[in-house]
Order: C-alpha cells, then structure tokens, then sequence
C-alpha cells in the first residue's frame, strides 16, 4: 500500500508539471514598491523612489533599490537616510550621496547577500511607514522628509509553478 501512494504522488507531481522535483518550485518572491513626493509653492520639491525584492526557500535574499532627486537641494544635501515614521530616531539605512556631476541626489542598491539588513522593511514600506529623510546645510530647512506610499505591495508567489 504504501508503494502505491508514492507512485500516484509522483504521477500527480509530473500531471501537474509543478516542477516541484527540477527545483523551481523551492522558492517565492515578492516584490514592494512605494513613492513620494514634497511640494512646495505647487512644484516638486524632492521626490523618492523605491523598490524592495525578496525571494525566500532554498536561496534566501533580499535587495533594494532606490532614487531621491530634488534640483533645489542638489548640493545641499549633507546625508540621507530611509526610516520608519513610527521611530525616526533609528536609522535604517543610509542612502550614499551621489556625486556633484550627477543629477540625482541618491541613487543605489543594497542587498542582503552584501551584508544589508533589510529585515523588517517589507512591512515598513507596506504600512505606508517608509521616509526618507534629507539632512541639508540650508538653515531654513535643515531637514527635509519625504514620505513614502505604498504603490505597489506584492504577496509571495511562485513564478515558474504552475
């Protein structure tokens, strides 16, 4: 008996072309997205993107990439930083400046297989809780905080099982 359910679970197995035993149904990614925007006088006046990807089973990882721009504070910016609203006081991560001959103020990826700690920001970004925070040497506005919407929240799936 016990023979015969192994072989009508491989039967079932190769129907259904799971591809359960060539080993692309061992993982699941997702992927999450959110943006913003600060006005100021009707126009945009700093703006953020980002993208977080993750894939978890036999390989586990997670990456994210992101672009801050603004052409009123090129230059002015000191430093960058994603945060959670609920607790600005820790930082996250920090965004690397880019250099004067580029046009954005930051642009880059970081990965967790590079040593990125990227726990937790899946459900920072969901929750609508993701900031971006911009310290300037401009007296007037020595800190400029985007905040970030969700536009995009993706649930894990398995993209080569059928």
């Amino acid at each position: 008996m016990p023979l015969q359910r192994v072989f009508c679970f491989s039967v079932i197995l190769t129907l259904s072309a799971c591809n359960l035993l060539n080993g692309k149904c061992t993982y699941e990614i997702r992927s999450t997205q959110a943006s913003g925007q600060l006005n100021q006088n009707g126009a945009m006046f700093a703006g953020a993107e980002l993208t977080l990807s993750e894939q978890r089973g036999s390989l586990q990882g997670q990456s994210l990439n992101w672009l801050v721009t603004s052409t009123d504070l090129k230059g002015h910016v000191t430093s960058a930083s994603f945060k959670d609203s609920s607790n600005p006081s820790q930082l996250l991560l920090d965004l690397p400046l880019a250099s004067a001959d580029r046009p954005e103020i930051s642009q880059g990826t970081a990965a967790s297989v590079e040593g990125a700690n990227l726990a937790g920001f899946h459900d920072t970004i969901a929750a609508g809780r993701g900031v971006v925070e911009l310290k300037t040497d401009l007296p007037s506005q020595p800190t400029v905080t985007v905040q970030l919407a969700p536009t995009n929240v993706g649930d894990w799936i398995r993209p080569y099982c059928s």
